[in-house]
């Protein structure tokens, strides 16, 4: 295959099987699914891990069940950004912003107190809704440079783009850049966030590989895109959130600035981590969390034991049919997204309950396939005065809590 941002030749580092996309919620449980394999691959030129095969998108967002959770880490995170922007004043009070992938707009409505104006854009109808009717005003399309022209001639330019968490889900990002080049400001920033392939590597997060997220971006090969388009890389925010994510923020290429001093110092960590020898061993290990996980559930449910999973997630769901889990093995999944209450996991057919469903009759053990809201769902589930049920954390680890 051939790398879909420099164009050089990639090898399979690791392959998980067939599964249907992660956010496909079933509402009958005996629903015939397609399944798609999950291969990923590795170029060396510049260090883009890409998945082999991409959905059509218009598939993967058509009926879209993912809302944005209501949750103090991620508000913790929104208020971290966003003070890391206005200090370094990629962000201003005069700002007009553009979020592409806004979802139902938490984030806009968190940063609508900093900027002049905001706007939303994402390609789910049924969430854009959502976004609507709760006064974040969001337009249903797919950001590239079609629909950037589009908005170019309604509203003019904007002074900055905010991409958390979906950039990753286009299978060309030179469409979606130079969407960004034409519709960013002469002065203006973009601010792409992602989970950080370095962290997912060294945490074995290999339950972030799912057909939504086609990319997997380092420095190297997030800079190479930019300069492809007429864009450049001048500086990074690193965080915790989603097991490791890393924030570029970007500028047009002829704009005098110079990068951040740190880029040199995680450039080379980055060689250091992505290469064919650790991505094999990635590979490796995901076999070996396979094994253990399965052993574990197993050695439980001789017990007589109850087990349900916690948090209808894509992860999650990458995670489960990879180990081959079904809901004769675990019948239920905790989740507190309404619009998921009732639906069944891909593949696994494992049903969604709300956490009210918990509070009777909670099991013996939850395995967190939320896992990155890990302390918030195990102090929520104290605080309902559970103290009996244990949290099988699968990452960076598998451990019992």
């Amino acid at each position: 295959m051939i790398c879909r941002i420099c164009g050089y030749d990639t090898k399979t580092v690791l392959e998980l099987g067939s599964s249907p996309p992660a956010n496909y919620l079933l509402d009958n449980p005996e629903k015939e699914e397609k399944e798609y394999p999950l291969i990923l691959e590795f170029c060396s030129k510049c260090s883009n891990i890409q998945l082999k095969d991409c959905l059509q998108r218009t598939d993967l967002y058509k009926n879209y069940l993912y809302l944005t959770p209501e949750s103090s880490m991620l508000n913790s995170h929104y208020e971290d950004l966003t003070n890391f922007l206005l200090n370094k004043k990629y962000l201003t009070n005069k700002s007009f912003l553009l979020e592409v992938g806004s979802n139902s707009g938490n984030y806009l409505n968190y940063l609508s107190q900093y900027v002049k104006d905001i706007i939303g854009m994402d390609p789910a109808k049924n969430i854009v809704d959502i976004a609507n009717k709760s006064g974040i005003k969001t337009i249903c399309d797919f950001f590239s440079e079609e629909s950037a022209k589009r908005f170019l001639s309604e509203k003019g330019r904007v002074n900055n783009i905010v991409a958390r968490h979906c950039f990753a889900h286009n299978s060309d990002p030179h469409d979606l850049l130079k969407g960004v080049k034409l519709l960013l400001d002469k002065d203006g920033y973009v601010v792409i966030e992602n989970a950080y392939i370095v962290n997912t590597i060294e945490n074995n997060e290999f339950d972030q590989i799912y057909h939504e997220h086609m990319f997997y971006y380092s420095i190297k090969s997030m800079q190479k895109a930019f300069e492809l388009n007429g864009l450049k890389i001048i500086d990074l925010f690193f965080s915790l959130i989603h097991g490791g994510s890393i924030v570029f923020i970007g500028t047009h290429k002829n704009k005098e600035i110079k990068p951040n001093n740190n880029f040199e110092k995680h450039m080379i960590n980055e060689s250091i981590i992505l290469n064919n020898d650790n991505l094999l061993k990635f590979g490796s290990n995901a076999i070996k969390l396979k094994t253990d996980l399965n052993i574990l559930l197993g050695k439980i449910k001789s017990h007589n034991k109850t087990i349900y999973t916690y948090g209808a997630t894509a992860k999650g769901n990458t995670l489960l049919n990879f180990c081959n889990i079904k809901r004769d093995l675990i019948p239920y999944c905790v989740d507190s997204t309404p619009i998921k209450h009732g639906k069944y996991l891909p593949c696994s057919k494992i049903k969604i309950v709300p956490e009210e469903f918990i509070e009777s009759e909670p099991p013996d053990y939850f395995l967190l396939t939320a896992w990155n809201y890990k302390e918030e769902i195990i102090r929520k589930v104290r605080s309902k005065n559970n103290f009996s049920s244990s949290f099988i954390v699968p990452f960076p680890n598998l451990v019992v809590i």
